[in-house]
C-alpha cells in the first residue's frame, strides 16, 4: 500500500511539475513577443547621419569643403593643410592633395600654380577623372556618388574645346554636384563654360553670375562674366564690368582688349580709342589692333588718319577681309572715288565671295551709283543675300532701292509695302516709301505717313524734307513755300539747298526757277537733284552746252550710273552735229 501511494505521489509531482514549466515557458514567450514592435508600435531608432564622401572620411571636413568651394583661395587653404602632414598622409589626403592642386590648374590659370603632388599615383575614379580631363576626354563615374564624383570629370571643359559630345551628360552632371552644394565657384564656372560651348549665352552669363558672386577676386570668374555679356548684346554692362576689373589687372592684355571691343560696341568711340592704344603699347605688331584702330577712326570720320594706318596695313597684307572692308569705306566715303571703291569692293567679292557684309556694300554701293559690281546690279547681289535669308533687311532695302533707282516703281511699291509689315522699321524706309507712293500714284498713302512723321517730330531735318516733299508733290503749295520760306534762314547749307530746290517747282517763271536753282547750287555744289533739273531745263530749251555743263557734273557724282552715261553719250552726238 505504501509503495503504491508513493508511485501515485511521484506521479502527481512529476505533473505539476511539467504543467508548471510548460506555463513559465508559454509566459517567456509571451514576453519576449510582446518586446518585438509591430506597425503601430515600432519606434524610430536614430541612425548615424550617412557621409557623403566615403572615401574622403578621414579628411576633415573644412578641408574638403575648401576643396569642393573651390576657388582660387579655399583651394590654397586646402592645399596648405593638407601638406602640413605631407610625410605622413594618407592614401586619401593625397589623392585630394591631387585634385585641389589639378583644379587650380585647370580652372583658374592666372595663379600660375606650381605644386608637386603624389597623389594621381593611386588608380581610382577621382584621379582617373582629372587625368583624363587633362587629355581632352570626358571620363564620368559609372555611379556617383559624392559631389567630386559629379564635377571632376567636367574639368574637361575647361582644359579642352575639341569635343562637344558629352555636353548633355556633364550638364545633367554639373547639376547633380550643385544640388549637392550650390555654393561651389569652380562648379558654377564649368557649366557657364558649357553653355558658353552650346551658345545658350543666356544661361552662360547667369552661372558665370553666380561663380562671380561667389568670389569676385577671381579673374577667371569675373572676366568670363563680363566678357558673357558681349554675347547678349549688352555691350555697356561688359565695358563697365571690365573697366572695373581692369582696376586690378592694369596690364592684362585680355581685359584691354574687352575694354576696346565693348566700347566700340557701345558706341563709344573715345573709349574704344583708348584702349586699342594701350593694346598696340604692349603689342606694336598685333595687326589686328592695327586694323581696329583703323575701323574705330573710320567710325569717328577721321579718315586721313585711318587712310595712314590702312596704308601701313597693307604693306603687310592686302587681301585681309577687314582691310577691303574699311578701304572700301575711305573711298567710297572720303575720297568720293567710286572708281576706286569699286575696284576694291570687287576684289573683296573675288576673295570672300559668300561674306554677307561684303555682297552688301557691293549691292549698296550698286544700287546708290546705278552701275553694276562685278557684273551684278544692285537688285542681282541682293537676292544673293535674300535667296539665303528672306528677311534680312538691308538686303530688302537695297533690292527696294535698285527699283527706285531703275524707275521701276510698280514693283518697288509692292516689295516696300510687304517690307512695312515688319515691325521696328527705321524712318529710312518710311521715306523710301513715302517716295514710291508719290512715283506710283499712291499720293493720298505718301500724305498719310509724311504727315505722321512731321507730326511726331516736326523739327528732324529727314522728316522735314520728306515732308516738304510731299505738300510740293500733292498740290499743298501755300503751306510747302510757308514752311521753306519760315526754314531757309536758319537752315545749315544742305538743308537750305534741299529748300531752294523744292522751291523752284513752287516758283512762276524761268527766272525766278532758275535763281532758286543757282541758290541750291551755292548753299551745295553737290546737289544732285538742282544739277539735273538745270540739265533737264537748257536740255528742254535746246541750249545744249549749258545742259551738257550740268550732266556733266552730275557725271562726276554717279560715274557709273549707266543711265547718265546713256544721256550723256545722247547730248555729246547732238553737240557733234
Amino acid at each position: 500500500m505504501n509503495s503504491s501511494w508513493r508511485k501515485i505521489l511521484a506521479t502527481v509531482l512529476f505533473f505539476l511539475i511539467f504543467l508548471d514549466l510548460t506555463s513559465a515557458k508559454k509566459k517567456k514567450r509571451e514576453e519576449d513577443t510582446s518586446s518585438i514592435p509591430t506597425e503601430t508600435s515600432a519606434v524610430k531608432i536614430a541612425l548615424p547621419e550617412k557621409k557623403e564622401f566615403d572615401y574622403f572620411s578621414d579628411i576633415d571636413a573644412p578641408t574638403l569643403e575648401n576643396v569642393i568651394h573651390g576657388s582660387p583661395e579655399s583651394l590654397r587653404s586646402a592645399i596648405s593643410a593638407l601638406k602640413r602632414s605631407r610625410e605622413n598622409m594618407s592614401e586619401s589626403e593625397q589623392v585630394l592633395h591631387y585634385v585641389a592642386v589639378s583644379i587650380m590648374q585647370i580652372c583658374w590659370k592666372s595663379q600660375n600654380f606650381i605644386e608637386n603632388t603624389t597623389g594621381e599615383n593611386f588608380k581610382n575614379g577621382y584621379t582617373g577623372a582629372v587625368s583624363s580631363s587633362k587629355n581632352g576626354i570626358y571620363d564620368p563615374f559609372s555611379e556617383p556618388k559624392d559631389f567630386l564624383a559629379y564635377a571632376l570629370p567636367c574639368l574637361v571643359l575647361a582644359s579642352s574645346e575639341t569635343r562637344s559630345d558629352y555636353f548633355d551628360e556633364a550638364e545633367a552632371a554639373l547639376k547633380s554636384a550643385l544640388n549637392l552644394n550650390k555654393s561651389s565657384v569652380f562648379a558654377n564656372y564649368l557649366l557657364g563654360i558649357l553653355y558658353r560651348r552650346k551658345e545658350d549665352f543666356k544661361s552662360s552669363n547667369e552661372y558665370f553670375g553666380y561663380a562671380s558672386d561667389l568670389e569676385p577676386n577671381c579673374f577667371e570668374c569675373s572676366y568670363a562674366f563680363a566678357e558673357s555679356f558681349m554675347s547678349i548684346s549688352e555691350y555697356s554692362s561688359a565695358f563697365s564690368l571690365s573697366e572695373r576689373l581692369l582696376q586690378n589687372f592694369p596690364q592684362n592684355k585680355n581685359l584691354l582688349k574687352l575694354c576696346a571691343e565693348s566700347s566700340f560696341a557701345s558706341g563709344d568711340m573715345t573709349n574704344a580709342e583708348l584702349y586699342v592704344s594701350r593694346v598696340l603699347q604692349l603689342e606694336p605688331e598685333n595687326s589686328y589692333y592695327l586694323l581696329f584702330r583703323a575701323r574705330i577712326l573710320v567710325k569717328k570720320g577721321e579718315y586721313i588718319r585711318a587712310a595712314s594706318l590702312l596704308d601701313a596695313y597693307a604693306r603687310k597684307d592686302s587681301s585681309s577681309r577687314d582691310y577691303l572692308v574699311l578701304r572700301f569705306e575711305v573711298q567710297k566715303n572720303w575720297n568720293k572715288n567710286i572708281s576706286a571703291a569699286t575696284t576694291t569692293i570687287e576684289n573683296a567679292l573675288v576673295l570672300y565671295p559668300e561674306d554677307t557684309e561684303i555682297v552688301l556694300e557691293a549691292a549698296n554701293l550698286a544700287s546708290e551709283s546705278g552701275s553694276k559690281i562685278a557684273g551684278r546690279s544692285g537688285e542681282e547681289l541682293a537676292e544673293q543675300i535674300l535667296e539665303k535669308n528672306p528677311d534680312n533687311f538691308q538686303a530688302l532695302q537695297i533690292k527696294i532701292n535698285s527699283m527706285v533707282l531703275s524707275q521701276k516703281w510698280t514693283e518697288a511699291y509692292k516689295s516696300s509695302t510687304e517690307l512695312l509689315k515688319k515691325e521696328s522699321l527705321p524712318n529710312s524706309a518710311l521715306f523710301t516709301h513715302i517716295k514710291i507712293c508719290l512715283n506710283s500714284n499712291h499720293k493720298a498713302e505718301a500724305w498719310q505717313y509724311a504727315s505722321k512723321l512731321y507730326a511726331q517730330n516736326p523739327t528732324d531735318e529727314e522728316v522735314l524734307q520728306s515732308y516738304i516733299d510731299v505738300l510740293v508733290s500733292t498740290g499743298r503749295n501755300q503751306e510747302a513755300l510757308r514752311l521753306i520760306n519760315q526754314l531757309i534762314p536758319t537752315s545749315a547749307a544742305k538743308m537750305k539747298s534741299f529748300l531752294y530746290y523744292e522751291k523752284s517747282f513752287l516758283s512762276s517763271g524761268e527766272a525766278a526757277i532758275l535763281a532758286d536753282l543757282r541758290s541750291s547750287l551755292t548753299a551745295n555744289p553737290r546737289n544732285r537733284d538742282s544739277l539735273f533739273r538745270l540739265y533737264r531745263i537748257y536740255y528742254n530749251k535746246k541750249e545744249y552746252r549749258k545742259a551738257q555743263y550740268y550732266l556733266k557734273q552730275v557725271v562726276a557724282l554717279s560715274p557709273n550710273d549707266e543711265s547718265l552715261l546713256k544721256l550723256n553719250t545722247e547730248l555729246d552726238n547732238l553737240l557733234r552735229n
